[in-house]
Protein backbone atom coordinates (compact mmCIF):
# COMPACT_ATOMS: atom_id res chain seq x y z
CA UNK A 1 0.00 0.00 0.00
CA UNK A 2 1.12 3.57 -0.59
CA UNK A 3 2.55 5.42 2.39
CA UNK A 4 -0.13 6.79 4.68
CA UNK A 5 1.73 9.43 6.75
CA UNK A 6 0.78 7.39 9.83
CA UNK A 7 -2.91 8.14 9.28
CA UNK A 8 -5.49 5.77 10.74
CA UNK A 9 -8.58 5.39 8.57
CA UNK A 10 -11.10 8.05 9.73
CA UNK A 11 -14.84 8.12 9.16
CA UNK A 12 -14.64 11.49 7.38
CA UNK A 13 -11.98 13.53 5.65
CA UNK A 14 -12.74 17.28 5.71
CA UNK A 15 -10.57 19.24 3.28
CA UNK A 16 -9.88 22.92 2.64
CA UNK A 17 -7.47 24.37 0.09
CA UNK A 18 -5.36 26.31 2.59
CA UNK A 19 -2.95 25.61 5.43
CA UNK A 20 -4.94 23.46 7.83
CA UNK A 21 -2.88 24.75 10.76
CA UNK A 22 -3.89 28.35 10.09
CA UNK A 23 -7.12 30.32 10.24
CA UNK A 24 -9.67 31.53 7.71
CA UNK A 25 -13.13 30.84 6.40
CA UNK A 26 -12.34 27.45 4.86
CA UNK A 27 -10.54 26.24 7.98
CA UNK A 28 -13.44 27.48 10.13
CA UNK A 29 -15.90 25.44 8.04
CA UNK A 30 -13.98 22.16 8.34
CA UNK A 31 -13.33 22.80 12.05
CA UNK A 32 -17.00 23.43 12.74
CA UNK A 33 -18.17 20.44 10.75
CA UNK A 34 -15.45 18.27 12.28
CA UNK A 35 -16.46 19.20 15.82
CA UNK A 36 -20.12 18.48 15.06
CA UNK A 37 -19.29 15.09 13.51
CA UNK A 38 -17.10 14.15 16.48
CA UNK A 39 -20.03 15.03 18.73
CA UNK A 40 -21.84 12.25 16.85
CA UNK A 41 -19.08 9.79 17.80
CA UNK A 42 -17.44 9.83 14.35
CA UNK A 43 -13.72 10.26 13.69
CA UNK A 44 -12.38 12.97 11.40
CA UNK A 45 -9.14 14.08 9.79
CA UNK A 46 -8.88 17.71 8.68
CA UNK A 47 -6.90 18.13 5.47
CA UNK A 48 -5.21 21.20 4.05
CA UNK A 49 -2.99 21.91 1.08
CA UNK A 50 0.60 23.14 1.23
CA UNK A 51 3.88 22.79 -0.61
CA UNK A 52 5.09 20.29 1.98
CA UNK A 53 3.28 17.56 3.89
CA UNK A 54 2.96 18.48 7.57
CA UNK A 55 1.05 16.97 10.46
CA UNK A 56 0.86 18.69 13.84
CA UNK A 57 -1.53 18.93 16.75
CA UNK A 58 -2.82 22.42 17.54
CA UNK A 59 -4.75 23.22 20.71
CA UNK A 60 -7.04 20.18 20.93
CA UNK A 61 -5.12 16.85 20.59
CA UNK A 62 -8.32 15.10 19.51
CA UNK A 63 -8.45 17.22 16.34
CA UNK A 64 -6.20 15.55 13.80
CA UNK A 65 -4.84 17.73 11.01
CA UNK A 66 -2.69 17.02 7.98
CA UNK A 67 -1.37 19.19 5.17
CA UNK A 68 -0.88 17.34 1.90
CA UNK A 69 1.17 18.54 -1.03
CA UNK A 70 -1.29 20.56 -3.06
CA UNK A 71 0.59 22.79 -5.46
CA UNK A 72 2.61 22.59 -8.64
CA UNK A 73 6.20 23.80 -9.19
CA UNK A 74 6.49 27.58 -9.23
CA UNK A 75 7.53 27.70 -12.87
CA UNK A 76 4.16 26.18 -13.86
CA UNK A 77 2.14 28.95 -12.20
CA UNK A 78 0.54 29.98 -15.50
CA UNK A 79 -1.22 26.61 -15.83
CA UNK A 80 -1.54 25.91 -12.10
CA UNK A 81 -5.32 25.59 -12.07
CA UNK A 82 -5.19 22.95 -14.79
CA UNK A 83 -2.74 20.74 -12.88
CA UNK A 84 -3.63 20.99 -9.18
CA UNK A 85 -6.44 18.35 -9.23
CA UNK A 86 -3.90 15.75 -10.40
CA UNK A 87 -1.53 16.71 -7.60
CA UNK A 88 -4.29 16.36 -5.01
CA UNK A 89 -5.34 13.00 -6.43
CA UNK A 90 -1.78 11.71 -6.07
CA UNK A 91 -1.59 13.03 -2.51
CA UNK A 92 -4.91 11.45 -1.50
CA UNK A 93 -3.87 8.07 -2.88
CA UNK A 94 -1.17 8.02 -0.21
CA UNK A 95 -3.93 7.88 2.42
CA UNK A 96 -6.44 5.16 3.25
CA UNK A 97 -9.93 5.99 1.96
CA UNK A 98 -12.39 7.28 4.57
CA UNK A 99 -14.82 4.78 6.05
CA UNK A 100 -17.81 7.05 5.48
CA UNK A 101 -17.29 10.00 3.14
CA UNK A 102 -15.01 12.73 1.86
CA UNK A 103 -16.06 16.38 2.35
CA UNK A 104 -14.38 19.16 0.37
CA UNK A 105 -14.92 22.90 0.71
CA UNK A 106 -13.03 23.50 -2.51
CA UNK A 107 -13.81 22.02 -5.95
CA UNK A 108 -10.16 20.97 -6.45
CA UNK A 109 -10.51 18.56 -3.52
CA UNK A 110 -13.81 17.22 -4.81
CA UNK A 111 -12.28 16.34 -8.18
CA UNK A 112 -9.15 14.92 -6.54
CA UNK A 113 -11.13 12.74 -4.12
CA UNK A 114 -13.43 11.35 -6.82
CA UNK A 115 -10.42 10.40 -8.92
CA UNK A 116 -8.58 8.87 -5.97
CA UNK A 117 -11.53 6.87 -4.56
CA UNK A 118 -14.31 6.42 -7.15
CA UNK A 119 -16.51 4.43 -4.76
CA UNK A 120 -16.34 6.82 -1.76
CA UNK A 121 -19.26 9.25 -1.27
CA UNK A 122 -18.09 12.82 -1.88
CA UNK A 123 -19.81 15.98 -0.61
CA UNK A 124 -19.04 19.54 -1.72
CA UNK A 125 -19.60 22.26 0.90
CA UNK A 126 -19.91 25.47 -1.09
CA UNK A 127 -18.01 28.55 0.11
CA UNK A 128 -17.44 30.48 -3.14
CA UNK A 129 -17.71 30.22 -6.91
CA UNK A 130 -14.39 31.56 -8.14
CA UNK A 131 -15.74 31.76 -11.66
CA UNK A 132 -17.97 34.60 -10.47
CA UNK A 133 -15.56 36.02 -7.89
CA UNK A 134 -12.22 36.25 -9.73
CA UNK A 135 -13.23 38.89 -12.32
CA UNK A 136 -13.94 41.31 -9.46
CA UNK A 137 -10.27 41.08 -8.44
CA UNK A 138 -8.96 42.07 -11.87
CA UNK A 139 -8.21 45.47 -13.30
CA UNK A 140 -10.09 46.91 -16.24
CA UNK A 141 -8.08 44.90 -18.75
CA UNK A 142 -7.51 41.30 -17.63
CA UNK A 143 -4.38 39.64 -18.96
CA UNK A 144 -4.34 36.63 -21.25
CA UNK A 145 -3.10 34.40 -18.43
CA UNK A 146 -5.86 35.59 -16.12
CA UNK A 147 -8.40 34.54 -18.74
CA UNK A 148 -6.67 31.18 -19.21
CA UNK A 149 -6.69 30.59 -15.44
CA UNK A 150 -10.37 31.52 -15.25
CA UNK A 151 -11.15 28.98 -17.96
CA UNK A 152 -9.40 26.29 -15.90
CA UNK A 153 -11.25 27.36 -12.76
CA UNK A 154 -14.62 27.18 -14.53
CA UNK A 155 -13.82 23.75 -15.90
CA UNK A 156 -12.81 22.43 -12.45
CA UNK A 157 -15.81 23.96 -10.68
CA UNK A 158 -18.30 22.52 -13.17
CA UNK A 159 -16.59 19.13 -12.99
CA UNK A 160 -16.70 19.17 -9.17
CA UNK A 161 -20.40 20.07 -9.16
CA UNK A 162 -21.15 17.20 -11.54
CA UNK A 163 -19.03 14.67 -9.61
CA UNK A 164 -20.23 15.46 -6.07
CA UNK A 165 -22.87 13.16 -4.63
CA UNK A 166 -24.22 16.03 -2.52
CA UNK A 167 -23.70 19.79 -2.55
CA UNK A 168 -24.37 21.90 0.54
CA UNK A 169 -25.06 25.63 0.12
CA UNK A 170 -25.67 28.11 2.97
CA UNK A 171 -28.56 30.05 1.40
CA UNK A 172 -31.16 29.83 -1.35
CA UNK A 173 -29.28 32.59 -3.16
CA UNK A 174 -26.19 30.39 -3.22
CA UNK A 175 -28.26 27.49 -4.59
CA UNK A 176 -29.60 29.73 -7.35
CA UNK A 177 -26.07 30.84 -8.21
CA UNK A 178 -24.90 27.24 -8.51
CA UNK A 179 -27.91 26.17 -10.56
CA UNK A 180 -27.38 29.05 -13.00
CA UNK A 181 -23.69 28.12 -13.31
CA UNK A 182 -24.22 24.36 -13.68
CA UNK A 183 -27.86 23.24 -14.24
CA UNK A 184 -26.80 19.60 -13.69
CA UNK A 185 -26.76 20.21 -9.92
CA UNK A 186 -30.52 20.56 -9.61
CA UNK A 187 -31.82 18.06 -7.11
CA UNK A 188 -28.44 17.56 -5.42
CA UNK A 189 -28.20 20.81 -3.44
CA UNK A 190 -29.18 20.96 0.23
CA UNK A 191 -29.59 24.46 1.68
CA UNK A 192 -28.14 24.43 5.20
CA UNK A 193 -27.04 27.54 7.07
CA UNK A 194 -23.47 27.14 8.29
CA UNK A 195 -22.41 27.33 11.91
CA UNK A 196 -20.21 29.90 13.61
CA UNK A 197 -18.33 30.18 16.89
CA UNK A 198 -19.96 31.81 19.88
CA UNK A 199 -17.42 33.94 21.75
CA UNK A 200 -16.84 33.55 25.48
CA UNK A 201 -18.37 36.26 27.64
CA UNK A 202 -16.08 39.10 28.70
CA UNK A 203 -18.11 42.13 29.84
CA UNK A 204 -15.01 44.34 30.24
CA UNK A 205 -13.45 43.64 26.84
CA UNK A 206 -15.29 46.41 25.00
CA UNK A 207 -14.26 49.16 27.41
CA UNK A 208 -10.63 47.98 27.50
CA UNK A 209 -10.28 47.87 23.72
CA UNK A 210 -11.97 51.21 23.15
CA UNK A 211 -9.61 52.82 25.66
CA UNK A 212 -6.68 51.22 23.84
CA UNK A 213 -7.92 52.66 20.53
CA UNK A 214 -8.50 56.10 22.04
CA UNK A 215 -12.24 56.09 21.36
CA UNK A 216 -14.52 58.36 23.36
CA UNK A 217 -18.05 57.67 24.52
CA UNK A 218 -19.52 59.64 21.59
CA UNK A 219 -17.38 57.93 18.93
CA UNK A 220 -19.09 55.30 16.78
CA UNK A 221 -16.64 52.63 15.63
CA UNK A 222 -17.21 51.12 12.18
CA UNK A 223 -15.19 47.97 11.48
CA UNK A 224 -14.30 46.20 8.21
CA UNK A 225 -12.03 43.15 7.98
CA UNK A 226 -10.67 41.29 4.98
CA UNK A 227 -8.16 41.01 2.19
CA UNK A 228 -7.25 44.39 0.72
CA UNK A 229 -8.13 43.57 -2.88
CA UNK A 230 -10.53 44.91 -5.48
CA UNK A 231 -13.21 42.38 -4.63
CA UNK A 232 -13.45 43.45 -0.97
CA UNK A 233 -13.84 46.99 -2.24
CA UNK A 234 -13.02 48.89 0.96
CA UNK A 235 -12.36 51.95 -1.20
CA UNK A 236 -16.15 52.36 -1.33
CA UNK A 237 -16.22 52.87 2.44
CA UNK A 238 -13.31 55.29 2.24
CA UNK A 239 -14.97 57.40 -0.43
CA UNK A 240 -18.30 57.53 1.36
CA UNK A 241 -16.84 58.30 4.78
CA UNK A 242 -16.70 61.95 3.70
CA UNK A 243 -20.54 61.92 3.76
CA UNK A 244 -20.85 60.07 7.08
CA UNK A 245 -21.45 61.79 10.41
CA UNK A 246 -18.14 62.93 11.89
CA UNK A 247 -18.70 60.87 15.03
CA UNK A 248 -17.96 57.77 12.97
CA UNK A 249 -14.48 56.22 13.09
CA UNK A 250 -13.64 53.59 10.47
CA UNK A 251 -11.10 50.83 11.15
CA UNK A 252 -9.98 48.62 8.23
CA UNK A 253 -8.08 45.49 9.26
CA UNK A 254 -6.23 43.63 6.55
CA UNK A 255 -3.37 43.37 4.10
CA UNK A 256 -3.21 42.92 0.37
CA UNK A 257 -2.39 44.50 -2.99
CA UNK A 258 -4.69 47.52 -2.62
CA UNK A 259 -3.70 48.52 0.91
CA UNK A 260 -1.18 51.21 -0.12
CA UNK A 261 -3.61 52.71 -2.64
CA UNK A 262 -6.30 52.90 0.02
CA UNK A 263 -3.93 54.56 2.48
CA UNK A 264 -3.25 57.19 -0.14
CA UNK A 265 -6.97 57.57 -0.87
CA UNK A 266 -7.68 58.19 2.83
CA UNK A 267 -4.90 60.78 3.00
CA UNK A 268 -6.08 62.59 -0.14
CA UNK A 269 -9.61 62.71 1.26
CA UNK A 270 -8.39 64.25 4.51
CA UNK A 271 -9.63 61.30 6.56
CA UNK A 272 -6.48 60.54 8.57
CA UNK A 273 -8.23 61.42 11.85
CA UNK A 274 -11.32 59.31 11.08
CA UNK A 275 -9.91 56.27 9.26
CA UNK A 276 -7.27 53.80 10.42
CA UNK A 277 -5.83 50.99 8.31
CA UNK A 278 -4.66 48.32 10.72
CA UNK A 279 -2.30 45.43 10.06
CA UNK A 280 -3.74 41.89 10.34
CA UNK A 281 -4.53 40.99 13.93
CA UNK A 282 -3.88 37.63 15.66
CA UNK A 283 -7.11 37.98 17.68
CA UNK A 284 -10.25 39.71 16.50
CA UNK A 285 -12.44 39.34 19.59
CA UNK A 286 -11.35 42.71 21.06
CA UNK A 287 -12.11 44.44 17.75
CA UNK A 288 -15.59 42.98 17.47
CA UNK A 289 -16.21 43.95 21.10
CA UNK A 290 -15.11 47.56 20.55
CA UNK A 291 -17.08 48.00 17.31
CA UNK A 292 -20.53 49.55 17.07
CA UNK A 293 -21.10 48.18 13.56
CA UNK A 294 -19.33 45.74 11.20
CA UNK A 295 -19.67 46.36 7.49
CA UNK A 296 -19.06 44.57 4.21
CA UNK A 297 -18.34 46.27 0.90
CA UNK A 298 -17.53 43.16 -1.15
CA UNK A 299 -18.62 42.67 -4.72
CA UNK A 300 -18.66 38.90 -4.08
CA UNK A 301 -19.03 37.13 -0.71
CA UNK A 302 -20.98 33.91 -0.32
CA UNK A 303 -21.32 33.68 3.46
CA UNK A 304 -18.52 35.80 4.98
CA UNK A 305 -17.34 34.61 8.36
CA UNK A 306 -16.37 38.12 9.44
CA UNK A 307 -20.03 39.11 9.18
CA UNK A 308 -21.19 35.94 10.91
CA UNK A 309 -18.70 36.36 13.73
CA UNK A 310 -19.82 39.96 14.24
CA UNK A 311 -23.41 38.74 14.59
CA UNK A 312 -22.32 36.12 17.13
CA UNK A 313 -20.73 38.97 19.08
CA UNK A 314 -24.01 40.91 19.02
CA UNK A 315 -22.87 43.57 16.57
CA UNK A 316 -25.17 44.98 13.88
CA UNK A 317 -23.86 44.38 10.37
CA UNK A 318 -24.15 46.40 7.18
CA UNK A 319 -24.03 44.36 3.98
CA UNK A 320 -24.86 45.04 0.32
CA UNK A 321 -28.05 43.75 -1.27
CA UNK A 322 -27.73 40.67 -3.43
CA UNK A 323 -27.89 41.85 -7.06
CA UNK A 324 -26.07 39.45 -9.40
CA UNK A 325 -24.06 39.71 -11.57
CA UNK A 326 -22.99 43.09 -10.15
CA UNK A 327 -23.07 42.08 -6.47
CA UNK A 328 -23.15 38.61 -4.89
CA UNK A 329 -24.09 38.99 -1.21
CA UNK A 330 -25.12 35.64 0.20
CA UNK A 331 -25.51 36.87 3.76
CA UNK A 332 -28.09 39.48 2.64
CA UNK A 333 -30.71 36.73 2.65
CA UNK A 334 -30.01 35.94 6.31
CA UNK A 335 -30.26 39.61 7.31
CA UNK A 336 -33.39 40.29 5.27
CA UNK A 337 -35.28 37.34 6.70
CA UNK A 338 -34.00 37.28 10.29
CA UNK A 339 -32.80 40.77 11.13
CA UNK A 340 -29.59 41.86 12.77
CA UNK A 341 -28.35 44.41 10.27
CA UNK A 342 -28.95 46.84 7.44
CA UNK A 343 -28.86 46.38 3.67
CA UNK A 344 -27.73 48.95 1.11
CA UNK A 345 -27.53 49.18 -2.67
CA UNK A 346 -23.85 48.86 -3.51
CA UNK A 347 -24.41 50.10 -7.06
CA UNK A 348 -25.92 53.43 -5.95
CA UNK A 349 -23.50 56.20 -4.92
CA UNK A 350 -24.25 57.46 -1.43
CA UNK A 351 -26.30 54.43 -0.39
CA UNK A 352 -23.68 53.14 2.03
CA UNK A 353 -23.23 56.60 3.58
CA UNK A 354 -27.00 56.94 4.04
CA UNK A 355 -27.17 53.55 5.73
CA UNK A 356 -24.23 54.29 8.03
CA UNK A 357 -25.65 57.68 8.99
CA UNK A 358 -28.87 56.05 10.19
CA UNK A 359 -26.88 53.79 12.48
CA UNK A 360 -24.39 56.41 13.65
CA UNK A 361 -27.17 58.85 14.61
CA UNK A 362 -29.47 56.33 16.28
CA UNK A 363 -27.88 54.51 19.21
CA UNK A 364 -31.16 52.78 20.05
CA UNK A 365 -31.36 51.35 16.53
CA UNK A 366 -27.78 50.03 16.82
CA UNK A 367 -28.55 48.33 20.11
CA UNK A 368 -31.75 46.76 18.78
CA UNK A 369 -30.07 45.46 15.63
CA UNK A 370 -27.18 44.12 17.70
CA UNK A 371 -29.58 42.14 19.88
CA UNK A 372 -31.33 40.82 16.80
CA UNK A 373 -27.97 39.85 15.28
CA UNK A 374 -27.06 37.85 18.36
CA UNK A 375 -30.46 36.17 18.44
CA UNK A 376 -30.20 35.30 14.74
CA UNK A 377 -26.73 33.85 15.26
CA UNK A 378 -27.81 31.67 18.18
CA UNK A 379 -30.89 30.45 16.31
CA UNK A 380 -29.58 30.06 12.77
CA UNK A 381 -25.78 29.72 12.68
CA UNK A 382 -25.60 26.05 13.58
CA UNK A 383 -24.15 22.95 11.92
CA UNK A 384 -27.13 20.66 12.68
CA UNK A 385 -28.64 20.39 9.20
CA UNK A 386 -25.27 20.22 7.46
CA UNK A 387 -24.21 17.32 9.66
CA UNK A 388 -27.48 15.49 9.13
CA UNK A 389 -27.07 15.89 5.37
CA UNK A 390 -23.52 14.53 5.49
CA UNK A 391 -24.57 11.58 7.62
CA UNK A 392 -27.31 10.79 5.11
CA UNK A 393 -24.82 10.92 2.21
CA UNK A 394 -22.47 8.64 4.14
CA UNK A 395 -25.23 6.14 4.94
CA UNK A 396 -25.16 6.83 8.68
CA UNK A 397 -28.46 6.76 10.60
CA UNK A 398 -29.41 10.31 11.58
CA UNK A 399 -31.71 9.46 14.48
CA UNK A 400 -30.90 10.34 18.07
CA UNK A 401 -29.76 13.50 19.77
CA UNK A 402 -26.11 13.52 18.72
CA UNK A 403 -26.45 15.34 15.36
CA UNK A 404 -28.25 18.20 17.07
CA UNK A 405 -25.53 18.96 19.57
CA UNK A 406 -23.76 22.26 19.21
CA UNK A 407 -19.99 22.24 19.81
CA UNK A 408 -18.91 24.19 22.85
CA UNK A 409 -17.69 27.73 22.33
CA UNK A 410 -13.95 28.03 21.69
CA UNK A 411 -11.63 30.89 22.57
CA UNK A 412 -11.15 33.51 19.89
CA UNK A 413 -9.26 34.41 17.57
CA UNK A 414 -11.94 33.59 15.08
CA UNK A 415 -11.99 32.72 11.40
CA UNK A 416 -11.67 36.34 10.33
CA UNK A 417 -8.07 36.52 11.52
CA UNK A 418 -6.74 35.01 8.33
CA UNK A 419 -9.24 36.86 6.19
CA UNK A 420 -7.69 40.03 7.52
CA UNK A 421 -4.25 38.63 6.78
CA UNK A 422 -5.03 37.82 3.17
CA UNK A 423 -5.22 34.14 3.22
CA UNK A 424 -22.13 34.30 9.82
CA UNK A 425 -36.92 37.18 17.21
CA UNK A 426 -39.91 38.55 16.45
CA UNK A 427 -39.41 41.02 19.33
CA UNK A 428 -36.37 42.56 17.62
CA UNK A 429 -36.30 44.75 14.51
CA UNK A 430 -35.67 43.04 11.23
CA UNK A 431 -32.99 44.11 8.78
CA UNK A 432 -33.02 47.78 7.91
CA UNK A 433 -33.35 48.34 4.18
Amino acid sequence: MARTHGVQQPDFYLATFSDIHGLGGGVAVVEGLGAALRDCGLSTLLLGAARQTTATVRQDPSVRRLNLRGDVPAWLWRVRHWLVPRVLTASLRQLPPPRRAFVGVNPLWVVGARRAWPDVPVAFVFVALLSNCLPFTWGRRPTLWQRISLKAVRRTERRALRLADQIIAPTRQAREELEAFCPDVRGRIAVCTYGCQTPPADPDLRARQRRTLGLGAADVMLLAIGVCDRNKGFDLALREMRQVDRRARLFLIGAGPQRRCWQQLAAEAGLEDRVRLVEPQPALAPWYAAADCVLSTSHYDTFPYVVLEAMCCGRPVVVPRHAPPLVYSGVAELIRENGGGALYDRTRPGALADCLNRLVRDAELRVGLGRAARETALRSLRWDRCVQTLLSVAGVAVGGAAPGRTPAARPLPMAGALLSAGQHGACFPRGVT
